[in-house]
């Protein structure tokens, strides 16, 4: 039976010592002790983080790195399949298309895409209904700031969920994904 693959998005610049970083690596081996595979952006911060943490735990890991960065950037270490991109928008297309769910960790303006593009997408049901969960507290108060604004019309916060651990962030993704396989 195929894995799961859940896409983790979140910021690349992150060192090991940021509180984030720990909750992304625990994120990463929360998903792979419960049998799934991760997929990210390919690179440091988060990703490296989420990579590290699915391959120590034994998962899978697939980044997704761009030609934009080639030079300027390695793929982690814990990426052991490649998926080299030409550009960003192929390789946000591959992200969201592949992923059986997703979990973002905060990020900077690249999170913030791949997030809104994701929620975007799963309101117009421009991909099969999967899984989007923000981890961690600090999406809370970017949420309620669409909420204020009526930014967003409140039916469609029903296509994300938030968690505070990593587990629970593995458990709702992957309850989700179970669905379709």
């Amino acid at each position: 039976m195929k894995r799961p693959l859940v896409a983790v998005f979140g910021g690349g610049t992150l060192i090991e010592e940021d509180p984030d970083y720990a909750l992304a690596r625990e994120l990463g081996r929360s998903l792979a002790v419960a049998g799934a595979d991760v997929m990210t952006g390919g690179y440091g911060g988060v990703m490296e983080a989420a990579s590290r943490g699915c391959h120590e735990a034994g998962g899978h890991v697939i980044g997704v790195t761009v030609a934009l960065f080639d030079g300027r950037r390695d793929p982690n270490p814990w990426v052991k399949e490649r998926v080299h991109a030409a550009d960003l928008f192929e390789r946000l297309r591959h992200l969201v298309e592949r992923a059986d769910g997703f979990v973002a960790v905060p990020g900077s303006v690249g999170t913030l895409a791949e997030v809104q593009l994701t929620w975007t997408l799963l309101c117009m049901s421009a991909r099969p209904r999967v899984p989007l969960v923000l981890l961690g507290g600090k999406w809370q108060e970017y949420l309620a700031a669409h909420r204020r604004a009526d930014l967003v019309h409140p039916e469609l916060f029903e296509f994300l969920c938030t968690a505070r651990t990593p587990d629970d962030a593995a458990r709702m993704v992957l309850n989700g994904a179970a669905v379709l396989h």
